[in-house]
């Protein structure tokens, strides 16, 4: 919970001098959180302040569109939150509505004021949340669902494709349609609704720095080569490794360079194959100059789910190459914004429309 004593220190910090913080004023057809009455430079500045913490990107929409109606002239609306993800600022930027969080983040533009802070690091770790869409076994709800975005899912369809119970799968997806997310139809079944929204939420709190990643030298000349190698290794079954990362991105939409490539094992049978490969390949662990890793998903159940053979080589989904990238340094961020800009975007916008133009017949 956001105190006035948090409103204080978190503006101060970023430069405003704070005059008085009105909890949950009493104003005409007004009930804002905090109404905030500061100056920077000597220029007088109001905030009319609500509290959304960690909102839903539909929830934050519909949370600004309020906040406008009730931030009158001459006072500046914004959002507060503990932390702020990357995705839920660049949506207030773009709807050009200022935020802060107790993170140290910060966007609040008015006459004579302008104030720009990035942090990118949440130091308040990730909650669990309960029946979390984005935690690991949920998730294979929305992995399904972005498999094949143009059709409804049966409840026992996504149960029996990702091996989970069909209750569990009713109440994850339950929580999707709450969050407008998706649509349910007990006759047609649970369809995607959105797509934009959760995949952003659900980058902003995924962290691949969960993963274990094992780091090693595999004789070979470079990158590509090292892909040769792994595509020469004989597993009892393949299906259970992946490329991923920048690796498995260059075979769907190439775009940066990289120098190491990740195989993703899967969590349950990690050990053996993991020891199979070392043999195979001759790798030699080393803490740096490493040219392959292999990564034990901390997502034991959905990692893989969704991959597929792209040529020589078995590669991850493009939603897990796009989770996994989407904060990793090295170039991931840009491959990630290229994959969504070639790929996601443009497969996911055909299949909405798609799915509009049949039903309208």
């Amino acid at each position: 919970m956001i105190t006035s004593m948090d409103v204080r220190n978190s503006l101060e910090r970023v430069g405003l001098m704070v005059h008085d913080v009105v909890s949950e004023p009493r104003l005409p057809n007004r009930s804002p959180d905090f109404v905030v009455r500061a100056s920077a430079e000597a220029r007088p500045v109001t905030l009319i302040v609500q509290v959304k913490d960690r909102p839903h990107l539909v929830e934050l929409k519909l949370a600004v569109e309020g906040l406008r109606q009730i931030a009158g002239p001459n006072e500046i609306p914004v959002i507060a939150a503990s932390f702020m993800g990357k995705n839920r600022r660049a949506l207030l930027k773009d709807l050009n509505v200022g935020y802060f969080d107790l993170a140290g983040n910060a966007y609040l533009r008015g006459p004579g004021l302008l104030i720009d802070q990035e942090r990118s690091l949440n130091p308040f770790g990730y909650e669990r949340e309960v029946l979390n869409p984005f935690s690991d076994k949920a998730s294979i709800v929305l992995r399904s669902l972005f498999e094949e975005p143009d059709r409804p899912w049966k409840i026992r369809e996504i149960a029996k494709a990702g091996r989970i119970n069909p209750g569990w799968v009713s109440r994850v997806a339950d929580g999707l349609v709450k969050r407008g997310f998706a649509k349910f139809d007990a006759a047609e079944g649970i369809v995607l609704q959105r797509w934009e929204e959760p995949l952003k939420e659900w980058a902003d709190l995924y962290d691949w720095r969960r993963n274990k990643l094992y780091q090693y030298y595999c004789h070979a000349r470079d990158s590509e080569g090292v892909m040769h190698a792994l595509s020469a290794i004989r597993l009892e079954d393949q299906k259970s490794v992946a490329l991923g990362f920048q690796a498995g991105a260059s075979l769907v939409s190439p775009h940066a360079t990289f120098n190491q490539v990740h195989l993703v094992i899967d969590a349950a049978h990690f050990d053996a194959i993991h020891a199979d490969i070392q043999l195979q390949l001759r790798l030699e662990p080393v803490r740096e100059g490493a040219n392959l890793v292999i990564v034990r998903p901390y997502h034991r159940h959905s990692a893989l789910f969704g991959s597929r053979n792209i040529r020589k080589w078995r590669v991850v989904s493009d939603i897990q190459l796009y989770l996994d990238l989407h904060r990793y340094p090295l170039r991931g961020e840009e491959q990630a914004s290229h994959l969504w800009d070639n790929v996601i975007r443009p497969r996911l916008e055909d299949a909405f429309k798609n799915a509009r133009t049949e039903a309208r017949g």
